[in-house]
């Protein structure tokens, strides 16, 4: 049955890759281990695959960083300063933050920073100045990427960019390209006969080049 629908569907089977074993030192005299079938075979890689992201998500989710952060906003929500992560921000001032976040979460209820964040933009700018330190630590919680994907599309952009115009452009230059560049979707929403009119009309020397553009 299964050789007939995968001759009707014109798919091949699945098969075992060659490999080449490992060399005799590497085993010690034990014979090198050979999966029986395919899907013996694609079931271990597949556990491979399975083990490396669980050790790259821990790796990055245990990072000294993000602890570091997951105190901050435990001080934020408990009121319970601790020193040694306030000391790491110099924005913060541990005895004025102290005083100041005991008045806040008696006088409002929230359960995140963003519900911080909400209750500080609705205060009066009276009553906001009174919870400067407050809201330092709120913005410094709302301010963390939530992963490193932004910087990484940026350099591959810039890469690409540099590559291919050689460096020989200017930095403004090259900013608003990069811009362009990564924002292509509205880019090619504006009306380029516009654009063009108005590159044209920008100074004498254009107009005589290109004439007028209709």
């Amino acid at each position: 049955m299964r050789a007939a629908v995968q001759v009707s569907l014109g798919v091949k089977p699945i098969t075992i890759p060659q490999t080449r074993p490992p060399p005799k030192r590497f085993i010690e005299g034990a014979e090198a281990h050979q999966p029986k079938s395919a899907k013996d075979h694609y079931r271990g890689e597949f556990f491979k695959v399975l083990d490396i992201v669980d050790a790259k998500l821990s790796e990055l989710f245990n990072q000294d960083d993000l602890l570091t952060l997951q105190k901050l906003e435990e001080t934020l929500l408990s009121g319970e300063i601790d020193a040694a992560v306030i000391e790491k921000y110099p924005e913060l001032n541990r005895e004025s933050l102290s005083v100041q976040l005991s008045m806040f979460r008696l006088n409002y209820s929230f359960s995140n920073s963003a519900e911080a964040a909400g209750i500080i933009r609705g205060l009066p700018v009276e009553v906001r100045r009174l919870f400067g330190q407050v809201e330092n630590l709120v913005r410094l919680l709302l301010v963390v990427p939530v992963s490193s994907c932004e910087a990484e599309r940026s350099f591959s952009v810039l890469r690409r960019l540099k590559t291919w115009l050689r460096s020989t452009m200017s930095q403004n230059r090259l900013n608003h390209v990069a811009v362009c560049h990564v924002h292509q979707d509205k880019l090619d929403l504006l009306d380029k006969k516009s654009i063009c009119k108005q590159f044209v009309a920008a100074n004498d020397r254009r107009r005589k080049h290109f004439g007028s553009f209709a």
